[in-house]
């Protein structure tokens, strides 16, 4: 239902003139360079609760959940992170494909993997997860 919601309401968005474009609901991008923008950029600086809220966890972690969450990843990594790197990539046809990333600095590395859908008029990430552990993501590959 929920995807069904954000589907419609990403065609409402993707409607409207390009200066509201930067509105569009969680999960929704305008395009592969805007999602990685937006992933890159929260995820170098280590602000996990925006990148769930910005992948669509909103609706399933709590407020505090995600300021807990967020307060864990800062005590495991106290730097920002200064690399990143697509570690591997799944095209699973018809706009469908899988990436999983790399974000490291110094002997730190958090992952992070996305499963999205380019569409003609938007990106819709339909799964985001991370970890510290490279092979609780690569399983899924």
């Amino acid at each position: 239902m929920r995807r069904f919601f954000l589907g419609a309401l990403a065609a409402f968005c993707l409607g409207l003139p390009a200066t509201a474009q930067e509105d569009l609901p969680e999960s929704v991008f305008r395009d592969y360079a805007h999602m990685r923008e937006v992933l890159d950029g929260l995820m170098m600086q280590r602000e996990i609760a925006d990148v769930m809220r910005a992948f669509g966890a909103s609706d399933e972690m709590t407020v505090e959940e995600l300021d807990s969450l967020q307060n864990r990843v800062r005590a495991i990594f106290p730097s920002d992170f200064a690399q990143v790197s697509l570690v591997k990539r799944d095209e699973m046809g018809d706009g469908w494909a899988r990436e999983m990333y790399a974000y490291w600095g110094g002997l730190s590395y958090i992952f992070a993997s996305v499963v999205f859908h380019q569409r003609e008029e938007a990106l819709v990430a339909v799964k985001f997860k991370f970890n510290t552990d490279i092979n609780a993501l690569l399983t899924e590959f």
